[in-house]
This record gives C-alpha cells, structure tokens and sequence, in this order.
C-alpha cells in the first residue's frame, strides 16, 4: 500500500528539497543487490541545504554566522547570559549546551512542517543524521522520531558540532540529514510530496485547511498533557481515547 507524506518548508521553499535517497549512488557495490538494503532505501529521503552557511564559535562563546556569503551575524556572550534559551530567525539554542565541547545549536532554515493524511491513524516519522555532515561538514544531526499521524509537527535540524575549533561549513544542496516513514505494515511504501501552504498561525505552523487546523488544535490540547501526549506519540491504539480523535 501506498500512502501520502507531505512537507512545505518555512524557509527558502523553492531551494528547500527532500527527496528520495538515490540509489545511482550505490551502484556496483554487492550490498547494492541486496533486498533488505533495498527495502530500507525505498523508504529512505534525503534533506538538502538550501542555502550556504558558516558558523564558527569562539573560546568565550561569541558566535558568528554568515548566509549566502553577505548576512553576517554576531551573537555575543552577553546577548545571551541571562537566557535560558536564544533564538533569532535562522538559529536556536540552550544556553547551557554552548559551553560544552561539542555544541548543539539548531538550525532553523531547513525546517519543514510535515502531515499526512487526515485518515491515517499510524504513520511514524523517523529524523536521522546524514553521514557525510561529520565529513564535510564538521556536524551530526540528533536524531528522534514520532507520530504524525497524532502530532503534525515542524522538523527540527539540532546540529552536535565536533569540533569547536572548527567552523561548520555548509554549501547549499550539501545533504544534512535524513528521514524514513513508516506504518504498521512495513511493506507500505511513503510517497513523499512538497506542497506549498499560504496560511500559517503566529507560532509558524501552517494551516492550508480545516483538517489541518483541526489536526493542529489537536496537538496543542496534547503539548498541555505531556504524560497524555507521549502515550499518544507512542500507543497507536490509545489514540482512540483522544478527545479530538475524530474531530
């Protein structure tokens, strides 16, 4: 069975792709030919960047970005000592992981929203690190997964730097992490589709129509239950004793 997964990026949507892992560039190796290698890779896409982009971090916390080679941003230590949390339109992060050896700061630009159809009751979402950002790029993706069918939510690019000596360096349509899609059937088959929406609440999430704004006040009743919202993240029976179930 086939089954519909959309995505719309809230930034730089044209130059914003997800997309099927290609196997061109796997072939001639012997695991190429292999049926559970290939399963996986049917249900396995690649995130890509729209955008050049350059971080570095210095010894006393200043951080400094670049986009596109001409928006230049510096985030001094005081900007930021007082906070719990910083955030600005391109980059987020918890204070207290700045200072570690190996950073995390979110990268907010490649984020997409992402939903399935309304009558899918069991679609899990999968966010996985790209192998070659620790090669080239000098990062790994955090990885976690969940629901969509319970929680249409926003992705969330979380970045672990490896060395904080050294920038982060990435060129656009450089791969930056990837996503599998699954159901309780897993010989079902994602079909994975960009789909521009024009309306969006003030938090960012987009609404194109009533089943999605439904779905969306869905979510925001479980984030109040947060005991409430993991059963329902991780119980595909339990959804059913939602009270929005079958708004």
């Amino acid at each position: 069975m086939k089954y519909n997964v959309y995505y719309s990026p809230l930034q730089f949507y044209g130059e914003n792709i997800i997309e099927l892992s290609n196997r061109e560039n796997h072939l001639g190796y012997s695991y190429s030919e292999c049926p559970v290698w290939g399963h996986m890779m049917d249900r396995t896409f690649v995130g890509y960047s729209p955008i050049h982009f350059e971080m570095s971090i210095g010894d006393d916390g200043t951080i400094n970005y670049s986009l596109h080679k001409h928006l230049h941003k510096t985030i001094s230590p005081s900007d930021y000592e007082n906070e719990e949390l910083y955030e600005n339109e391109y980059i987020s992060f918890e204070v207290k992981d700045i200072g570690k050896e190996q950073p995390v700061i979110q990268l907010s630009f490649t984020n997409s929203y992402i939903w399935t159809d309304f009558q899918n009751e069991y679609l899990w979402f999968e966010y996985l690190d790209h192998p070659l950002t620790s090669l080239d790029n000098n990062f790994v993706a955090v990885g976690g997964w969940f629901n969509i069918a319970s929680h249409p939510r926003n992705t969330s690019l979380a970045i672990k730097i490896l060395d904080r000596k050294k920038p982060v360096s990435i060129i656009q349509s450089n791969p930056l992490y990837r996503v599998r899609f699954y159901t309780d059937n897993m010989n079902d088959k994602p079909i994975l589709r960009k789909k521009e929406l024009s309306n969006y609440l003030e938090d960012g999430h987009p609404l194109e129509s009533d089943e999605l704004y439904e779905m969306h006040e869905r979510r925001m009743i479980l984030t109040d239950d947060k005991k409430f919202m993991n059963k329902i993240l991780f119980d595909k029976d339990i959804r059913k004793k939602c009270p929005f179930h079958d708004v």
